[in-house]
């Protein structure tokens, strides 16, 4: 009974995670937005969307600006700060991001362009997730889907090609999820994220192994 107590709690879900994003929209519309305000913007309402919003953002195209990087640590912070929550008196809405990672501002035309893809996607997609097999997205099941969001972030923040979709989507597909409470939108995010990383280990050693091959014909 006591383990079940310490175990983080599923989120409920809202009537609609697109209305939830286009209040960055709205905010946005005029002005910047630093990561850090983003941050307690989606972390006032839970902290699955503050991790949609996040894998979200971790597709973005930002030439000059590292958000697989930045995206991929915070996403563990938050993970690891909904793990944590129950033993700790921490919660995602306290956040506070390090100061050179806060004051990444979001340009407010790019953030637009961006949102404006983003939430009919998202408003389409949520259509398809409804309550199922509620036992992922909460008690052990819960662990397990933040165990599984903590390795794709790690996946998102290392500078691998390509390998920022798929890792972000499982990210999205997961956050949405426990937002729904959907345990079937949670196993397709996992499993997602578990091709993404056998396919990127894969090709990784593969890689060493022909260099390791070609090092070897050479001369010297």
């Amino acid at each position: 009974m006591k383990s079940q107590q310490n175990r983080p709690s599923p989120e409920k879900p809202g009537k609609s995670v697109a209305r939830d994003l286009s209040r960055l929209r709205r905010i946005g519309r005029d002005r910047p937005v630093t990561l850090q305000e983003a941050s307690h913007i989606f972390a006032d309402r839970s902290a699955p969307l503050l991790l949609l919003f996040l894998g979200l953002l971790g597709l973005m195209p930002s030439p000059g600006l590292p958000l697989g990087f930045i995206t991929g640590l915070l996403i563990i912070t938050v993970a690891f700060g909904m793990l944590l929550r129950p033993l700790l008196p921490i919660g995602p809405a306290r956040l506070r991001l390090p100061g050179i990672l806060g004051r990444q501002s979001l340009p407010s035309p790019l953030l637009r362009r961006f949102m404006s893809h983003a939430i009919p996607g998202i408003r389409k997609l949520e259509r398809h997730f409804r309550p199922r097999l509620t036992w992922l997205v909460g008690g052990f099941g819960l662990v397990l889907a933040m165990l599984g969001i903590i390795l794709q972030a790690i996946g998102l923040a290392l500078p691998i090609p390509f390998a920022n979709a798929p890792f972000a989507i499982g990210i999205i597909l997961i956050a949405l999820g426990l937002l729904t409470r959907d345990g079937l939108g949670v196993l397709a995010g996992q499993a997602l994220g578990l091709i993404a990383t056998g396919f990127f280990l894969t090709m990784g050693i593969v890689a060493v192994r022909a260099g390791t091959s070609l090092a070897d014909l050479l001369p010297w």
